[in-house]
């Protein structure tokens, strides 16, 4: 068992949500399909296009005029979210991939910076003295997503530089080079 979710904390801006956090839900990954078909063939096939839009959903307890007041702003106006996770791996392998005993539980950090417009604010009831729900927050139109997991970059959508990183390896820049981008 490795990698499991111990919590997670983000900041807006430099404003961190601990206290405030209810729940996160980071953006699915999803490509563009297009379909392909060969002359006279009998087959056709997906391929995959372009990397979809990302959108989030955070929510918070209470209302709050610093994370409100991120709503509304246009494109240029970037609001930057920043996402921390702990992970604990319960049986860690050692480089032979047998389980020393005896150790101690690692932990192992995730980064997530998202740079986008919060285009949804949602505060939950009122019903009495008490709140029904949770404030939810929308981002979207994410023009930088930037997922770190223990110092290395798993994936980075860099829309404003063209640039598409997956594992260390980046995807654009031989095409960034070409197209003189």
């Amino acid at each position: 068992m490795d990698r499991i979710i111990r919590g997670g904390n983000w900041y807006c801006n430099e404003i961190n949500q601990r206290l405030r956090a209810d729940e996160t839900t980071l953006p699915a990954l999803t490509r563009e399909m297009m379909t392909f078909v060969m002359g006279g063939g009998y087959f056709a096939m997906e391929l995959p296009a372009e990397i979809q839009p990302l959108s989030c959903e955070m929510s918070v307890n209470g209302v709050h005029e610093d994370l409100k007041s991120r709503f509304g702003r246009e494109p240029g106006d970037w609001t930057t979210v920043t996402y921390y996770e702990n992970l604990l791996n319960v049986f860690p392998n050692n480089s032979t991939g047998e389980v020393e005993g005896g150790g101690q539980p690692q932990l192992t950090g995730r980064v997530v910076f998202l740079k986008g417009l919060l285009n949804e604010y949602a505060q939950g009831g009122v019903k009495g003295q008490k709140s029904t729900g949770a404030t939810r927050l929308r981002w979207s139109s994410i023009v930088l997503y930037h997922d770190i997991f223990n110092g290395k970059t798993v994936h980075k959508f860099d829309i404003q530089n063209n640039t598409l990183i997956i594992d260390g390896v980046n995807y654009t820049a031989e095409h960034n080079r070409i197209i003189a981008a």
